[in-house]
C-alpha cells in the first residue's frame, strides 16, 4: 500500500543532493519530493510529467489571457466597445431572443395523454449475433425520447446498455433513408431514380414469378442473426414458397470458436449461463464478461449485475468473491481483477493447459483421459506464463469446487473453450454456477463460412437476386469473401436498411426500412424469454417496411396487394407459441410487461465427451510456441462502441471516450508502452495541446492497413489490438471517414486473433482527441481510494477519534476518511455558518429556532448520491443516459482536444503503479457535479446564476448565467461544461450558408468529426445566423422537461431536478407525505449495469443511500476542503490471494497490519511523527513555466497528498 502521510516518509530515505536537485528540473522536484509508493497517474503523458505536459493540464486560463492586462484604461475601453459592436453584428447571444412556437392539440385528445405528463410502454430490442435487451420506452405527445431497461426483464432487470441508450438517437438519425429520397431504383441505363414503395411491389411482383415457378433457384437471401420466433415463422414462409433459395443469416462479429467449442465438449452447440452471483472464485481467459456490449456477450448485463453483486461488502463480515484474469488488452473484466496476467492470445491457450495440468491433476473417472492428453501437450516455457499465478488459480478452483467458474473469450480457438468446458465439470460447476440453453441451428452456425460459400456461388452466377436486410456485407465482410467483387455480378440487388450504409447505396432497389421503435416484432434473449417488440411511433418516413413485412410481401401470393401488417404476423406466431386459450389476455399482458413471465427455456443437462475433448486436446501438440516477439506479433480483433459499425453514425457512442484509453471519434492500434518505445511509436508526450499518435502499417497474410498507434499501458507485449466498426464511407455526416476500417485484415477463418503480424512505423502523425489529460491532479492522489478484503475486515469498523489541540475539537473518522487527507488536516469548520445548516459544520437537528424549527438540512428531502468504486467497471452507461435525459449535446472530436466535452459526468481512469509498462491496477471513478453544500462556485457567480437549494440541490438557473465561468475556474472538482458555441441548437456537423464557395478556397482541416468528407472546416466557426439550425426530426428527440441550453451558458449535473419535481407532484396526488423510496430513480443511477450508483433521500432511514453514505467506506472527495459534497464515493475493496500476492508483492501484504502508515505512533494523533525532512518539502513549489504564463505568478501550494492504497 501507499503511505497515507506525506508527513511519515521514511527517515532513512535519501534525500536528493544539491547537485541531483540543480540537475533536477524543477518541475519534476515536486513529485521526487512527494510522498513514497507507487504513482498515481491517467496517462503516459501524466507518468512521463514532462514540462509542456505540465503547462497545459495546470493553465488556469488560456495561452495569451494576461495579454489584455497590459496597456492603458482606455485602450481596454477601446477594446471592449470594439468588441460589443461586434458581438450586435454577428448576433452573439449575449442578449438573446428565443423563438419558441407553441402548437395545440387537435379537437380530440386521446384520453391516455395528459399533456406534459410522459407515457411509458414496454418493448425489446434484439442484440448483434442473439440475444435481446427489455426495454421502457418513454414517450412524449406519442414521441419517444429515452430509454430506459425493462424491470422485468430476466435479462437486464431495469438496467440498460449503451446501445439501448443511444437508440433513440439512432430513431431520430436525420441521415437515415427518408420517404423524399427512398425506395431508391438503380435503373441500368439511368442511374439512380427515386421510386415509390408501390413501384417495387409492381416490380417485385413481376421478377419474383420466375422464383415462384422454380422454386428459389437462384435467390439468396441475407439477413441480420438474431434470435426472434417471428422472424423464424418469416423465413419458414420464405423457404416453403422457395426451397431452393440460399438463406444466410449473417453477424459480421460472428463468436465461431466459442460455438464450436460447445460442440465439442458436449457433442451439440450448446450456450452457457454464467450466474456470478454464486461462485466465489471466476478465472477468465480473455473473455471481458462485464462488458454489457462485448462481442458475444449477449447476457453482459446479466453478467455485470450478477458479478457485482458479490463485490460490495457493507459489513465487515461479508464475504467476496474472487477474480483471476489473464488477457492480452486492458478490459472492464481485468480492471475489475484481483489478480491479473497480461499474454498474448496464443500464450493465453498455453496458459489453459498449464492450469488443466495442475487442476486435472488429481481428478480420476471419465477425465483421467482427458488429464493425461493434457500432460502430453508441451508448453513453450516462459516468464510471461507466471506459475504461481497458475498454482494460486488450481488451488483455489478445488477449494471451491461447485462455487467457481472458469469463462474463456472468443479469441481462443474452439479446442480451448472444450478444454474450459471440460476444467467446469471437472469441479461441479456444470448445473451450480454454470447452465447450459441449447441453441438453435441457425444461431449455431458460422455465418462468416456462410458468407464465403455464397459468394462463391455468387461470383460463379449462381444468384440471380439477391436480399439483404438489415446487413452491410460490403463494408464488414471478411476479405477473403472477396464479397464487392460477388455483389457487383448479382443483377438484381434488394436491400432494406434502417440506417445509410454502404450495402445500401450499391444496391439495385435501396429500400427505407422502419426502425425497431416504429415496428412490431419480438425477441428471443440468451436464456429463451420470450419478448414483444411494438413500435412507439409511426414510421417517421411513411411507408416504410420492417423486415417482418418485407419477408412476407415477398412470401404472397399478391405481392402488390399484400397487407404489410406486422402486428396480425406477431399475433399469428405467438397464438401458435401460447396457444389460442386465453390469447388475448396473455398477449395484453405481454405487451403490458414486455416480456412473457417464466418464458425462458430449461437448462439441459448434457454430460461432457472427456474423449472428444482429449482428442482436440492432443490434437494442440505442436501449435504453441514462445511469446510474441517484435518482428512476429500478434493481433486481436475487437468491437467497440459502434459494435460492428451498424451504430457509427450515433455522435453519442462516438464522443463516449473508450475505455481504458478514453479516446474519442477514433478507434487506434492499441500498444503496450514497451511495444511502443522499441518500435519508436511513443505518441507525442504533451508536448502540445492536440497530441498526435505515430503512424504504422499493419501487416496479416499480406495485406496491410495504416492505422495510428496509440498507448494503452497493461497490455501484453508485442500484440496489437485492433477495433473494429470504423472507417466508414456510407453512413451519414456523422461517421462518414471517422476511424480507419481495418475488416480488409480480417479472414473467414481467421478468428478474432492472428499471429505472424507486422507492425512498421510510417512517417507522419495522426491527430487524437482523449479526455485522459483535462485538469492536472495538483497532486491529490488520493481522490480514488481503494483496499485489499484483510484490511477492511480488521480496520472497517474502527473510528478514530482525532483530536487537535490548536483548535480544541475532536472528530471521529471513519474507515474511509481514515485513508485520505481527513486524517492529516485541521477540522472541516467553515469561517461562516451555513444558513441551510445553522452552523459551521454538520446541520444539528436539536438546533431548532425560536420557531421551534430546526435547520433546513436537518428535515424534509434531503437529496444525495453514492458512487461505490468497488462494483463500478466503468462502462460509460451513466454518461450517455445522463447525456439522452439532460438534452446533452455532442462537440466532435476538435472540440474534445480542446477540453470542451458537454457530459455532465465522466469516468476518470487512474493507473497505481510504478511501472509504465504493467501499472498494478487501474481504478475507475465517475465524477459529476457533488452539489457541495458549502460550494465554492456560488460564491463567485456574480449574477447568483448558481445557488443552493433548500434540499441540497446546486441549482443552475440557465437564463441568467452570462457565462463569466468563474465558477468553472473556482470548482475543484472540474465537473462543470460551457457552450462555447450552439451546440444544442444547431445541426451537428451541418452545412453553412456560403459552405460551396468557402470550401473551393481553404485546405481540409478535417472538420468537427476529424474527417473532411462533410465539412472542410470546424462548422463552429461559422456565425450561429449562418449556420444550419437543428432539424424538426432530431428535436423531437430532447426531453421537453430540460431546457436545451445555448451558445455562453455553464451548465452540470442536475440531480435529474425534473425527475424529482415529478417524482414530488405524484406523491402529492397520492397524498404520500413525501417522496418514498424507489419511487424515482435518476438517470444514471437506472442505467448503470452494476448497480454501483445510488440516490435518495440520505435524511430516510429506510432509503438505500443513507446506507451507503454512512458505511465506512464512503467518503467525500477532496472532504479536506470543506466543501461537504453531497455526492460521496465508497472505498474500493479488492480480493487477493494472499499466498500469491506475499510472492509478487510482499510490502503490500505487510502493510495490512498498518495500513494507515501510522507506523508504531499513535493513531489518535499526529505530535509523534517526524516533523523533519519531507514534511517541510509540501508547502509550495516554483514553477517557471508558469511564471512565463502569468507576471503575478508567484508560487504553487502542494496539496496534501495521501495517496492510493493498492
Amino acid at each position: 500500500m501507499i503511505d497515507q502521510c506525506p508527513s511519515t516518509t521514511k527517515a532513512e530515505k535519501r534525500k536528493p543532493s544539491k547537485a541531483e536537485l540543480a540537475d533536477t528540473p524543477r518541475e519534476l522536484q515536486s513529485l521526487n519530493g512527494r510522498a513514497g509508493g507507487p504513482k498515481v497517474w491517467r496517462s503516459v503523458e501524466e507518468f512521463s510529467d514532462q514540462p509542456q505536459f505540465r503547462e497545459f493540464v495546470e493553465r488556469e486560463f488560456p495561452a495569451g489571457a494576461s495579454e489584455l492586462l497590459t496597456g492603458s484604461r482606455r485602450d481596454f475601453v477601446k477594446l471592449m466597445g470594439a468588441s460589443l459592436a461586434l458581438a450586435g453584428a454577428a448576433t452573439i447571444p449575449g442578449c438573446r431572443r428565443p423563438d419558441h412556437k407553441i402548437m395545440s392539440y387537435s379537437q380530440q385528445v386521446p384520453e391516455e395523454i395528459i399533456p406534459g405528463k410522459p407515457l411509458f410502454y414496454a418493448t425489446s430490442m434484439p442484440l448483434p449475433g442473439g440475444g435481446a435487451e427489455g426495454l421502457l420506452v418513454e414517450t412524449h405527445e406519442g414521441r419517444p425520447t429515452k430509454v430506459e431497461g425493462n424491470p422485468l426483464h430476466p435479462i437486464n432487470r431495469g438496467r440498460s446498455s449503451i446501445w439501448a441508450q443511444a437508440s433513440i438517437l439512432s430513431l431520430y438519425d436525420p441521415d437515415r433513408p427518408s420517404n423524399v429520397e427512398y425506395p431508391k431504383y438503380r435503373n441500368p441505363s439511368r442511374g439512380p431514380l427515386t421510386a415509390t414503395w408501390d413501384d417495387f411491389r409492381l416490380w417485385a411482383d413481376e421478377h419474383f414469378k420466375v422464383y415462384d415457378s422454380n422454386e428459389g433457384d437462384g435467390l439468396a437471401f441475407i439477413v441480420d442473426k438474431k434470435t426472434s420466433p417471428s422472424r423464424d415463422a418469416a423465413r419458414d414462409l420464405v423457404k416453403k414458397r422457395w426451397p431452393k433459395a440460399s438463406w444466410l443469416a449473417y453477424n459480421a462479429a460472428e463468436t465461431s470458436s466459442v460455438t464450436a467449442g460447445a460442440a465439442m465438449a458436449f457433442g451439440s452447440p450448446m450456450h452457457a449461463i454464467e450466474s456470478f452471483d454464486k461462485a466465489d472464485v471466476v478465472v477468465s481467459l480473455d473473455r471481458d464478461f462485464l462488458n454489457a456490449i462485448g462481442h458475444g456477450e449477449s447476457l453482459g448485463l446479466s453478467n455485470a449485475r450478477s458479478f457485482a453483486s458479490r463485490r460490495r461488502p457493507m459489513s465487515v463480515k461479508d464475504s467476496m468473491n474472487r477474480l483471476y484474469v489473464a488477457e492480452s488488452g486492458f478490459t472492464m473484466t481485468g480492471a475489475s481483477a484481483d489478480h491479473r496476467l497480461r499474454l498474448a492470445p496464443s500464450r493465453i491457450a498455453g496458459f489453459a493447459v498449464e492450469l488443466a495440468k495442475v487442476l486435472l491433476n488429481t481428478v480420476g473417472g471419465d477425465a483421467t483421459a482427458l488429464a493425461s492428453a493434457v500432460r502430453g501437450v508441451d508448453v513453450p516455457a516462459g516468464a510471461d506464463i507466471d506459475p504461481d499465478f497458475v498454482n494460486a488459480c488450481a488451488d483455489d478452483l478445488r477449494a471451491a469446487a461447485g462455487r467457481s467458474i472458469i469463462v474463456a473469450g472468443p479469441s481462443l480457438a474452439p479446442a480451448v473453450h472444450a478444454l474450459v468446458h471440460a476444467m467446469n465439470a471437472a469441479l461441479g460447476n456444470i448445473g451450480k454456477t454454470v447452465s447450459l440453453v441449447p441453441m438453435s441451428g441457425e444461431l449455431a452456425s458460422d455465418s462468416l463460412a456462410g458468407l464465403g460459400e455464397l459468394s462463391k456461388k455468387m461470383m460463379s452466377g449462381g444468384v440471380k437476386t439477391l436480399v439483404t436486410i438489415g446487413v452491410n456485407p460490403l463494408y464488414d465482410a471478411p476479405v477473403d469473401a472477396d464479397f464487392a467483387a460477388a455483389f457487383a455480378k448479382v443483377a438484381n440487388t434488394i436491400t432494406l436498411s434502417v440506417e445509410l450504409t454502404e450495402t445500401l447505396a450499391a444496391s439495385t432497389w435501396a429500400l427505407n426500412g422502419a426502425h425497431a421503435l416504429e415496428s412490431w416484432g419480438d425477441t428471443m434473449a440468451a436464456d429463451g424469454t420470450i419478448a414483444p417488440i411494438q413500435p412507439m411511433i409511426a414510421p417517421l418516413y411513411e411507408p416504410a417496411m420492417s423486415e417482418l413485412e418485407l419477408l412476407t410481401v415477398l412470401a404472397s401470393d399478391d405481392r402488390v396487394a399484400a397487407k404489410a401488417d406486422g402486428y396480425e404476423f406477431v399475433r399469428g406466431v405467438w397464438k401458435s407459441t401460447l396457444g389460442e386459450a386465453n390469447f388475448d389476455k396473455k398477449w395484453r399482458e405481454a405487451l403490458w410487461n414486455g416480456v412473457v413471465i417464466n418464458s425462458g427455456a430449461a437448462p439441459a443437462s448434457p454430460k461432457v465427451d472427456y474423449a472428444a475433448v482429449a482428442s482436440v486436446v492432443g490434437g494442440m501438440k505442436g501449435m504453441f510456441a514462445g511469446a510474441p516477439s517484435q518482428t512476429s506479433m500478434e493481433a486481436v480483433f475487437v468491437t467497440g462502441h459502434v459494435g460492428d459499425g451498424r451504430f457509427a453514425n450515433i455522435p453519442w457512442l462516438q464522443e463516449l471516450p473508450v475505455f481504458g484509453t478514453r479516446t474519442v471519434w477514433d478507434n487506434p492500434a492499441l500498444v503496450s508502452p514497451q511495444t511502443a518505445e522499441a518500435m519508436g511509436l511513443m505518441p507525442d508526450k504533451g508536448t502540445e495541446q492536440y497530441p498526435e499518435a505515430r503512424l504504422a502499417s499493419v501487416t496479416i497474410g499480406g495485406r496491410s492497413v495504416t492505422v495510428p498507434v496509440w498507448i494503452l499501458p497493461g497490455m501484453a507485449d508485442n500484440v496489437v489490438v485492433l477495433t473494429l466498426g470504423y472507417g466508414r464511407k456510407t453512413a451519414g455526416r456523422v461517421a462518414d471517414g471517422v476511424g480507419v476500417d481495418v475488416n480488409p485484415l480480417r479472414t473467414i477463418g481467421g478468428g478474432w486473433s492472428a499471429r505472424d503480424v507486422k507492425l512498421v512505423k510510417e512517417p507522419g502523425g495522426y491527430p487524437i482527441s482523449s479526455t485522459q489529460n483535462h485538469w492536472s491532479l495538483e497532486g491529490r492522489t488520493a481522490i480514488a481510494r481503494a483496499v485489499d478484503l484483510p484490511v477492511w475486515q480488521k480496520y472497517g469498523e474502527e473510528i478514530e477519534k482525532k483530536t487537535e489541540p490548536l483548535y480544541g475539537t475532536t472528530a471521529e473518522l471513519k474507515f474511509a476518511e481514515r485513508l485520505g487527507e481527513l486524517s492529516h488536516t485541521p477540522p472541516n469548520i467553515g469561517a461562516y455558518e451555513n444558513p441551510y445548516n445553522r452552523s459551521k459544520t454538520e446541520p444539528d437537528p436539536k438546533n431548532v429556532d425560536a420557531a421551534g424549527k430546526p435547520p433546513v438540512y436537518a428535515t424534509g428531502e434531503q437529496w444525495g448520491m453514492t458512487i461505490d468504486l468497488s462494483s463500478c467497471t466503468g462502462c460509460g452507461t451513466c454518461t450517455i443516459a445522463c447525456q439522452a435525459e439532460n438534452n446533452i449535446p455532442v462537440v466532435g472530436k476538435k472540440e474534445v482536444q480542446k477540453g470542451r466535452e458537454m457530459t455532465w459526468i465522466r469516468v476518470d481512469r487512474y493507473y497505481v503503479g510504478n511501472d509504465l509498462n504493467d501499472p498494478g491496477e487501474m481504478l475507475n471513478q465517475p465524477v459529476a457535479c457533488v452539489h457541495c453544500e458549502n460550494a465554492p462556485c456560488e460564491v463567485v457567480c456574480p449574477v447568483n446564476a448558481t445557488v443552493h437549494g433548500p434540499e441540497g440541490i446546486n441549482y443552475m438557473t440557465y437564463n441568467r448565467c452570462i457565462g463569466t465561468r468563474y465558477c468553472a475556474n473556482n470548482c475543484p472538482y472540474k465537473v462543470r461544461r460551457f457552450n462555447f458555441f450552439d451546440y444544442g441548437v444547431t445541426k451537428f456537423n451541418g452545412d453553412y450558408f456560403g459552405k460551396e464557395t468557402l470550401e473551393k478556397i481553404v485546405p481540409d482541416r478535417g472538420g468537427i468529426t476529424g474527417s473532411g468528407t462533410h465539412n472542410k472546416l470546424n462548422p463552429n466557426l461559422i456565425p450561429p445566423r449562418l449556420r444550419q439550425k437543428l432539424d424538426e426530426i432530431s428535436r423531437m428527440q430532447k426531453n421537453p422537461d430540460v431546457t436545451v441550453r445555448s451558445r455562453g451558458v455553464m451548465e452540470k449535473c442536475s440531480f435529474c431536478i425534473q425527475r424529482i419535481n415529478a417524482a414530488k407532484v405524484e406523491s402529492k396526488l397520492k397524498d404520500l407525505k413525501g417522496v418514498p423510496e424507489g419511487m424515482f430513480q435518476v438517470a444514471c443511477q437506472q442505467a448503470c449495469p452494476s448497480e454501483a450508483i445510488t440516490f435518495g433521500n440520505i435524511l430516510d432511514p429506510a432509503a438505500a443511500v443513507h446506507a451507503t453514505r454512512n458505511s465506512a467506506r464512503s467518503y467525500m472527495l477532496l472532504g479536506y476542503l470543506n466543501t461537504r459534497p453531497r455526492t460521496t464515493h465508497m472505498v474500493r475493496v479488492r480480493n487477493p490471494n494472499e499466498k500469491l500476492l506475499a510472492k509478487k508483492d510482499p510490502e503490500r501484504v505487510h502493510s495490512w497490519e498498518h495500513p494507515f502508515h501510522h507506523g508504531h505512533e499513535s493513531h489518535d494523533s499526529h505530535d509523534t511523527h517526524d516533523t523533519g525532512g519531507a514534511a517541510k518539502e509540501h508547502a509550495f513549489r516554483v514553477e517557471p513555466s508558469k511564471r512565463r504564463q502569468d507576471r503575478g505568478y508567484a508560487l504553487s501550494l502542494n496539496v496534501l497528498s495521501s495517496g492510493v492504497n493498492a
